[in-house]
This record gives structure tokens, sequence and C-alpha cells, in this order.
């Protein structure tokens, strides 16, 4: 081989070598770029997971705060709306039971009203009725006359039941027996002579000093006149007595006045009308109803003499 060609051919494979030497240099530094390429895209793609959950938290969490409001109202609506539900089904419960309660009440109460107005309409009310009626207006005239120091009327316990003097549908008269209880501080007794039966109503101050302090009650007894209150419906004495008796013809004045004054305080007088009839000894009245039937209630009055259940009339 010619020392030309030996030159040629050391020069091409000298090249050859080194290129691939080079080539695997580059391969190795590029292989390492990319695998450092990747790692810092996985750190980058893991960052960015990262944020996205944070970002949805965030995001979830602002939702709940939009939404806590109205799910708020809506809980409350809810309870208000149970409330009022269960607040309308206690009072139905409660309405129906006072109801049937007051119109058990209302029936019991109003049967008196009802029969007198009824009777008003067809006639007067029945000697049960009328019964009844007095003694409710008795006690009004109880309640004035502790104002005032002045006698209590109270029915008697056992009144008078002669057909003749108590049948409305036959005289349409009604006679009750009404005892005068002396007011605190005042006494009643008969006064009677050796020839005369006792016939008259003596009226004696009391002491009262003793419960003066206690009671609060006056006594009329020790009590100076400046001390003494300026009415004269005050004093017992003055008011129906003559002298130290009591006068039968001031007692009916007095007794008048004060029922027709309790009468209008009862609610039956819508419904009928009470009327004093002109008399000096007897204590009358007209009862008239709306239909213009009327009937006469004529008090016997009458005291008490001591504890033996005896009543002596004022006559």
């Amino acid at each position: 081989m010619s020392p030309t060609v030996a030159l040629i051919l050391a020069l091409l494979v000298t090249p050859s070598g080194v290129d691939i030497k080079i080539d695997k240099d580059a391969e190795k530094r590029m292989w390492e770029h990319e695998e450092l390429l990747h790692q810092e895209m996985t750190r980058l793609l893991q960052e960015i997971e990262g944020n996205n959950s944070v970002m949805e938290s965030l995001f979830l969490s602002a939702r709940q705060l939009l939404w806590l409001p109205w799910l708020t109202t809506a809980i409350l609506l809810s309870v208000a709306f149970w409330l009022v539900r269960r607040w309308k089904h206690a009072s139905s419960r409660r309405w129906d039971g006072s109801s049937s309660k007051e119109k058990v009440g209302s029936e019991e109460k109003a049967s008196s009203k009802d029969e007198i107005s009824e009777h008003g309409k067809q006639g007067l009310p029945s000697t049960k009725l009328l019964k009844e009626l007095v003694d409710e207006l008795l006690g009004v005239c109880r309640v004035l006359s502790r104002r005032s120091f002045m006698p209590e009327l109270h029915p008697a316990a056992r009144m008078d039941t002669n057909p003749e003097s108590c049948s409305i549908q036959e005289s349409s008269t009604y006679r009750p027996l009404v005892i005068l209880r002396p007011p605190p501080g005042h006494s009643f007794s008969p006064e009677s002579t050796k020839q005369l039966p006792a016939r008259r109503i003596r009226v004696a101050l009391e002491c009262l000093c003793s419960g003066e302090q206690l009671l609060g009650q006056r006594c009329f007894l020790h009590t100076s006149g400046s001390q003494l209150p300026t009415d004269q419906d005050w004093y017992l004495l003055d008011t129906l007595c003559t002298g130290s008796c009591l006068d039968i013809e001031k007692v009916t004045c007095w007794v008048q006045r004060l029922v027709v004054s309790a009468w209008l305080l009862l609610p039956h007088s819508h419904h009928c009308q009470l009327t004093a009839l002109p008399s000096s000894k007897s204590c009358s009245f007209q009862l008239s109803s709306i239909s213009g039937l009327h009937c006469t209630i004529e008090m016997a009055l009458a005291v008490q003499q001591g504890s033996s259940g005896a009543y002596l009339s004022l006559e």
C-alpha cells in the first residue's frame, strides 16, 4: 500500500471516533437536562395542584358563607312557623274548654235573668225567682249600709209561705220578711211597760273603744261631736229615731230610698223597673216588666229579739 493511501485511510478513521464520543456526551447532557426538566415540570404540577385544592377550599368556603344567611333564615322561619302552629293549637284547645265552661257558667248565671226577661214579655217571675231577686237586692243594700253605719237589711231565716201572701199568679203581691240589724256600736232592744207589751224598738249606743284601735271602728258613745262626720246620715239616732226609739215612718222612707238606689246597681234593672210606692208605714214597691205587667213587693220590717230567733215587727 502506498503511503498516500495509508494517510487518507488514517484521516477517515480518526474523525469518526471523535464524533461518536462527542455524540455520547451530548446525549448524556441532553438526558440529564430532560430529567431536570421533567422534575421541574412535576414540581410545578404539584404546586399547581396544591394551589387548585386551596382555591377549591376557598371557593367552597365562600359558597358556604353565601348560603349561611339563607340557611339561618330558613331555620328561623321553620321554627317560627312551628311555634305559631303550636300556639294556635293550644289556643284552640283553651278556647274550646273555656267556651264550654263559659257557656255552662253563663247559662247558670243568666238563667234567672232569662226567666225574668222572658216573664217580662209573657208575665212576671215566679215566687222563687222573686225571692232570689230580693235576696240579691238586700245584699247590695247591706254593702251600701256599711259605708254609713246604718242598719243592715237581711232576709228572714223563714219566709211567709202562705199562698195568699206569696203567690204571684193569684194575688200579684210578694211579702218578704226583712230583718233590720243594728250597725257596729248600736243595739236594738224592745221597749215595754208593765201595762203594754213591747211594741217600740229602743236604740242604744255601745262602747267600741277597745276595738277602735284594732279594727278601725268608731265609738259613737265616747267620741266628741267635733270628731264625728258632719253628714247627718251617719247618725242613726238623728236619721231613723224619734227620741231613742226607731220611727217607723223614718225607717220606711230610708229603706225605700236605699232599696231603689241598690236596684239601679243590679243588671235586672235593664229588664224591669222598681218603683217605691208612697206609704208612711209599709215599705212597698212595684216591679214592672217590659210588657207592662207588674207585681207588688211589700217588705215587712222587723228586728230580732236576742238569740231566740223571734222577731218583733215594726208597726
